[in-house]
């Protein structure tokens, strides 16, 4: 099968480019120092994950970075280039484009926290880590933090998904892609500025974003898989909230709503850039993510807050959140 790029009378085969991508992101993986690993589950989980900088025993911080839906693990590595030095970084793959297996192809919010949660366990010794979500990593994020508070030392969530109080009908118009079309009308929520590479690979993409996998677990996703204010309340670490200024996908108000919810929180917008900012703003990503480390570095012990005073919500509901017949990805 082939796809033909829009406005353009150039041809490619249909996923070479998605095929070679993963390949490429797993040698720079490898060149990065990151020793591929792999974290059975009793059942049908089998995690594929990297383990980088400094070894078990040598000290320094421990890091954990959870990529966003459709994505692998190499995307995190402007990142894990700054950290490499003095950290320890577990970087795990979602989903089958990195090679972790599930029967689905991809982690659901709960899967993501849980495998997360006995990486912690078994890498680290169940020492605290700085967990780093984006997007979907972030709704895991969110997920371990209040499931597992005692495994995260700082939270960092980059453009996260899952905060119940949102446009969800219009989140799906965007992320519910079956075509080139579709990737276009996405393109201007995720980028103010589409960079070359991307603009290039569309037809990538669309693969990746059409994939068994990210519509499995967008059709797994419930409203009782969100959060709200009152779950934010009860995170006690350290939090930092980065958010594109131009993020189409989940505007800039609602991070603005989270940081005022999360107790010990710190947000950083990044001028011009929208939801990926990983792809688009690597640089003033890695920079806003410095600060924080730098100004959290000494005050990461647990102390008990009070909860700011919310109204009562009501209760989510198991029904999904996204239509049965228009699962794309995001």
């Amino acid at each position: 099968m082939v796809h033909r790029r829009t406005g353009s009378a150039c041809w490619y085969p249909d996923g070479v480019l998605l095929r070679a991508y993963i390949a490429v992101a797993g040698l720079l993986m490898r060149l990065l120092g990151g020793r591929p690993r792999r974290l059975l589950e009793e059942g049908p989980i089998s995690l594929r994950y990297y383990s980088m900088g400094r070894r078990r025993g040598q000290g320094g911080e421990s890091w954990v970075l959870l990529h966003g839906l459709g994505s692998v693990g190499a995307t995190w590595i402007p990142l894990i280039w700054a950290l490499r030095r003095d950290c320890r970084v577990l970087v795990p793959e979602l989903s089958s484009l990195g090679g972790t297996r599930s029967p689905g192809g991809g982690l659901t919010v709960d899967q993501g926290a849980a495998m997360t949660a006995r990486l912690i366990e078994e890498e680290l010794d169940g020492r605290p880590a700085t967990l780093v979500g984006l997007s979907l990593g972030g709704w895991m994020a969110v997920r371990l933090a209040l499931s597992r508070p005692e495994l995260v030392a700082r939270l960092v969530l980059v453009d996260p998904a899952g905060y119940r109080q949102q446009e969800w009908e219009r989140i799906e118009k965007l992320v519910a892609i079956d075509d080139l079309a579709g990737v276009d009308r996405l393109y201007p929520a995720m980028f103010g500025r589409t960079p070359w590479m991307m603009r290039w690979s569309r037809g990538s993409f669309l693969r990746a974003y059409t994939s068994p996998g990210v519509r499995s677990v967008l059709g797994a996703l419930t409203e009782g898989d969100t959060y709200d204010q009152r779950d934010l309340a009860r995170i006690e670490v350290p939090a930092a909230l980065i958010w594109g200024e131009r993020d189409g996908i989940f505007k800039l108000e609602t991070g603005r709503t989270m940081a005022a919810a999360l107790p010990r929180s710190r947000l950083y917008v990044l001028s011009g850039c929208g939801h990926a900012v990983h792809l688009e703003c690597p640089s003033s990503l890695v920079g806003a993510i410095r600060r924080f480390r730098a100004e959290t570095l000494s005050t990461t012990a647990r102390v008990s807050l009070p909860a700011p005073a919310f109204p009562p919500a009501a209760a989510a509901e198991t029904r999904p959140l996204f239509s049965p017949d228009r699962r794309g990805g995001s």
